[in-house]
């Protein structure tokens, strides 16, 4: 086993399944070997303080690397073992199949930070890969044993799963534009695309984002909205800017697969603002910035306070607030009218949450990038409303 090299916020982690190894590229994309002597390893996931967790297929198990390089065995006992993702409080979700079908041996359990495991879904599919959205709602792809076919799953907070759609791989990473999903299915043309919402049968249509790949593997975002690609096929990592346009960032490799980005401290600053929400486009808006990579790192708490606001003294407070959250694409990322409706325990968790049942409220884990908030009053009602974005560290 290598001795990990020393690493940095905003290096790039890439497991080569062939070589038993792990390779480490810092941005400029000078290449070091991580780890090595690993018995087919899979996923790989970081928390919120930049430790590495990856899943080692052939023995079942995961493994924990430190900041300071220290290994040890964060868990062990799995069948078959693949995607790994940490939720925004740290809890790590890990695939397993148990049994050799395509259908009702797909487990996903969950490891809490102490290593307690419980079981958070069963008798699913072929799953290899995990990811939560920007609203800490995971996703999964699973593909069929002969890699022919594959699909797409949303999971509520219970652990039953729903069949969103076809998908023909198994990377996927959300960025700014939405989700982004490799499609390698046998017989069709690799490339990568985005579906065009998120719900059961509406994967498409879907905008391709790139094609001409040669068996694309994993996804992932840096902290500049660039998307990196493992390409097995050729044994190297293609990197595409936020326009589409495609460079090799790397080469050489033997079987890459799965990556992820050493997390870079968030950067954020509570804000707020205030103003007179009309109709139409007369709208209270705030953006914000988000700095940083890594999910988990980049969790924040958007408001929309109305009512209690007489209470401070404002004559004309809205009374009953809407509140959006959009990326930088405009794309709508969540949305809410009275915040106990949704997300009610997350958001009093952060100590926060709006005094008036009729406010608005969002809890959102984000990548870098550019947001806004959007205020609007349901059915058409006026006042004065408060935006706000707080920072929450958990």
């Amino acid at each position: 086993m290598a001795t990990p090299a020393i690493s940095a916020p905003g290096d790039l982690y890439v497991v080569d399944e062939s070589a038993g190894a792990i390779y480490r590229f810092t941005p400029d994309g000078t290449k070091s070997t991580f780890a090595s002597a690993l018995d087919q390893p899979a996923g790989l996931a970081f928390d919120r303080t930049g430790n590495l967790f990856v899943v080692e297929n052939a023995t079942g198990s995961i493994l924990k690397f430190a900041v300071d390089g220290t290994r040890s065995t964060f868990a062990s006992g799995l069948a078959s073992p693949a995607g790994a993702a940490f939720d925004s409080s740290g809890n790590l979700f890990v695939t397993d199949v148990v049994c050799g079908s395509d259908v009702g041996c797909g487990v996903i359990y969950k490891f809490g930070p102490d290593g307690t495991k419980s079981t958070f879904a069963t008798d699913t599919y072929n799953l290899v890969n995990l990811s939560f959205d920007f609203s800490g709602i995971l996703f999964a792809a699973f593909q069929s044993a002969t890699n022919i076919t594959g699909g797409l799953l949303v999971f509520d907070s219970s652990g039953a799963g729903t069949v969103l759609g076809p998908s023909g791989g198994p990377g996927m990473a959300f960025g700014d534009g939405g989700l982004f999903i490799v499609f390698n299915a046998v017989g069709e043309n690799d490339s990568i695309f985005i579906p065009g919402c998120l719900a059961v049968g509406c994967l498409a249509p879907q905008r391709t984002f790139a094609t001409g790949l040669n068996d694309p593997f994993g996804l992932a975002f840096d902290a500049a909205g660039n998307l990196f690609e493992t390409d097995r096929g050729s044994g190297s990592i293609l990197k595409f800017t936020p326009d589409g346009s495609r460079s090799t960032f790397a080469t050489g490799l033997t079987q890459p697969g799965y990556l992820a980005f050493e997390p870079v401290t968030e950067k954020l600053r509570n804000i707020s603002a205030r103003g007179l929400v009309g109709t139409g486009d007369d709208v209270l808006i705030g953006g914000f910035i988000v700095g940083g990579s890594g999910l988990a790192n980049n969790a924040v708490l958007v408001r929309a306070i109305g009512p209690s606001l007489s209470q401070a003294g404002v004559s004309n407070p809205l009374a009953d607030p809407i509140l959006e959250l959009h990326d930088s694409t405009g794309a709508l990322i969540a949305s809410n009218d009275d915040w106990q409706d949704t997300q009610a325990a997350q958001i009093t968790a952060t100590g926060l949450p709006p005094t008036d049942p009729n406010e608005s409220a969002i809890y959102a884990t984000l990548p870098a990038g550019s947001y806004t908030a959007v205020v609007r009053g349901a059915g058409d009602v006026t006042g004065t409303a408060l935006v706000e974005v707080y920072s929450i560290s958990e």
